[in-house]
């Protein structure tokens, strides 16, 4: 039998990790439909939503930070302070998204000029995202309203709501993709149409949660410059890792691309079935990130280092169990994205090194986000910036010249996984997040 700690895990976890799911399927339903459009259309898509990730990576500046302060809030039980913080965040997030919002609307082409894409596809690119971007107001609040869910404790309200989303979406861009029922067959247009309303109904939702009170945590229309503070305080920090993250992955991608098509492509589609395993480590920081949060909130500290503790134990169950899936058998998961022998020959090479990587992989991924949920975003700021560049970037950088081989650099990437690993566990053990606790609730 379970115990009550593990419910309380899982009953957050679960839900976070297949909220995450579904955000990738509708991503793979519409590169599918669009497949059956063009290339052009694939590779505009695809550049929009390297995009959107930066753009996801800029909004960890409020999210994280509202998370923080929303669950310490909720864990002290003071609801219209949590409610207080998430309109606060929400007003914060509307501003930051402005300026996104106006250069994707007018704009956008020169993100896939940047990208050296063609003509055709700056043309396709430019009519997907600056329509997306007119969007970018509502996925911005959106998110705070979903950190302050997920910091509150429930997690099977966004579930619903992306369920919900997706339908609408899929039916939407079969509708208008394809011109359907009636409809014109807009190609790429359609398909940025249909991801738009879906994104505006998803909006709704939320509020109508928000408004009619339907979770613990609603919205008290005061902004409170003081919670701004607290709230950006976090979060900048944590922006900024994601934001250096991103463009260290890029780079990181970008050595394994000087070896040739066919390991790029093995590579991308190994990070494909990887991302199978995120979803439960995903899922499982996101529960360290409320569970720590509401313990703090409580001042119960050790109530927040058992729990950090015992979600990073669950989640290395959980992604070792796939870790041994990908390091046994990476040829059946590699067959179902494609067909071709030196593709799937690379894609091989690179799960069996990560299989053997997930274990450390959670616990980095859990113990960042106890961190996180901890306030001490500046101390994972720094060991996961620190981390990825001397542990990972350089040594790869190196050992590639050196050795002229693309195994070399999984190599560093596997010694780095590890020692971030150590890292977090040994600043966790100590406790020294907890000089992070400097405000009251």
């Amino acid at each position: 039998m379970l115990s009550e700690t593990n419910k309380k895990i899982l009953s957050l976890a679960v839900p976070a990790a297949f909220s995450n799911l579904f955000n990738m399927i509708q991503v793979i339903v519409d590169m599918i439909m669009l497949g059956r459009v063009s290339p052009v259309a694939i590779a505009a898509a695809g550049i929009s939503m390297q995009f959107l990730g930066l753009l996801y990576a800029f909004m960890a500046s409020f999210s994280v930070g509202n998370s923080a302060v929303v669950s310490r809030f909720v864990g002290a039980k003071e609801l219209d302070e949590a409610s207080k913080t998430t309109f606060t965040s929400s007003v914060i997030a509307f501003l930051i998204s402005i300026p996104f919002t106006i250069f994707g609307v007018f704009f956008s082409k020169y993100v896939f000029i940047f990208m050296g894409s063609s003509e055709e596809v700056v043309k396709a690119g430019e009519t997907y995202l600056s329509i997306i971007s007119l969007t970018f107001p509502v996925i911005f609040i959106e998110f705070a309203l979903y950190s302050s869910l997920n910091a509150s404790g429930d997690t099977k309200t966004p579930l619903k709501i992306v369920v919900v989303a997706n339908v609408i979406n899929t039916v939407l861009a079969y509708t208008l993709i394809f011109g359907k029922f009636g409809f014109p067959a807009l190609g790429i247009k359609g398909a940025a149409i249909a991801t738009a309303i879906s994104y505006y109904i998803s909006f709704v939702l939320y509020l109508y949660v928000f408004l009619t009170k339907k979770s613990i945590v609603s919205f008290y229309p005061q902004f409170i410059k003081d919670y701004a503070k607290r709230v950006l305080e976090i979060g900048i920090p944590a922006g900024v890792e994601r934001v250096i993250t991103y463009f260290s992955f890029l780079l990181f991608v970008k050595m394994i691309a000087e070896y040739g098509t066919y390991t790029l492509a093995g590579y991308q589609v190994g990070l494909r079935i990887e991302g199978l395993a995120f979803m439960p480590g995903f899922g499982f920081t996101i529960a360290a990130m409320t569970l720590v949060g509401q313990s703090i909130g409580a001042k119960n500290y050790e109530e927040a280092q058992k729990l950090g503790w015992q979600t990073a134990k669950i989640a290395s169950v959980f992604m070792g169990f796939m870790g041994v899936l990908m390091f046994l058998f990476p040829q059946y998961f590699a067959m179902i994205f494609t067909n071709d022998e030196k593709v799937i020959q690379e894609a091989i090479l690179y799960l069996k090194v990560v299989g053997l990587t997930q274990v450390p992989l959670a616990i980095g991924f859990v113990l960042s986000g106890a961190l996180r949920g901890a306030g001490s975003t500046k101390l994972t700021l720094l060991i996961n910036t620190a981390s990825l560049w001397f542990f990972r970037i350089i040594p790869a950088y190196v050992l590639s010249k050196m050795f002229g081989n693309v195994l070399y650099i999984y190599y560093a990437m596997f010694v780095e996984t590890f020692l971030k690993a150590g890292i977090l566990y040994y600043m966790f053990k100590k406790g020294y997040w907890k000089r992070q606790v400097k405000w009251k609730t």
